[in-house]
């Protein structure tokens, strides 16, 4: 009987440890459970991580388009800029080459002068033009001539040659009233020489009285 108990006992003893390490083990596995929630936390912070590349990414985007429109509508305005100032250039040139090439009378005509006598040259078609001589010998005293011509060139430039001219002295009293007109000649001949602002007068009459005068254009 007693060897009955001590057996029962003994069992009851195993029992009771079988249990203690089931109950050992449980425990242990929980962590286990919990661990994998935890991991599934904090899968959060990396989808949001993924977001914020994509709106940085975007932004990016956004900032190259913005910095490429720009920099074409800068380059546009420059190029307009460039050939606006080109065409202005072009239209300048084109009136300066117009001057200088342009029919003698428009380069030549104006008044010209020379100590006491000024030449007013006048155009009256493409290629003629008047002359009108004014010579001052003094307060009371001054010679005017009329003529006209036609340009020509050769290989000094441009020339007018004359053979009409007319040459006319005044005289006026202290009230500077006429008192005389003279008229010294008619059908006198010279001619008139061209270079630039310069014109050179060559009197062929029989006083050559501007043998190779030099008058300025004013």
């Amino acid at each position: 009987m007693k060897r009955t108990i001590t057996a029962l006992i003994g069992i009851a003893l195993m029992l009771a440890m079988a249990l203690a390490m089931v109950g050992c083990s449980k425990q242990t596995e929980e962590p286990a459970a919990n661990t994998q929630t935890v991991t599934v936390t904090a899968a959060a912070p990396a989808a949001q991580q993924a977001g914020d590349s994509t709106t940085t990414a975007a932004a990016t985007t956004k900032k190259a388009a913005t910095t490429k429109k720009a920099a074409t509508t800068k380059k546009a305005a420059t190029k307009k800029a460039t050939t606006k100032k080109a065409a202005t250039k072009k239209a300048t040139t084109k009136a300066a080459t117009t001057e200088a090439t342009g029919s003698p009378v428009q380069r030549f005509q104006g008044r010209y002068g020379s100590g006491r006598c000024t030449i007013d040259v006048k155009g009256v078609s493409n290629n003629t033009v008047e002359f009108h001589v004014y010579w001052s010998s003094s307060a009371w005293e001054h010679s005017e001539w009329t003529m006209s011509g036609n340009f020509d060139e050769d290989e000094n430039g441009f020339y007018v040659y004359y053979s009409d001219a007319e040459r006319k002295d005044y005289k006026f009293n202290d009230d500077g009233e006429t008192e005389t007109v003279e008229k010294v000649y008619v059908g006198g001949k010279g001619s008139f020489r061209f270079n630039g602002n310069k014109m050179t007068w060559d009197d062929q009459t029989s006083d050559h009285v501007a043998d190779g005068m030099v008058f300025t254009k004013s």
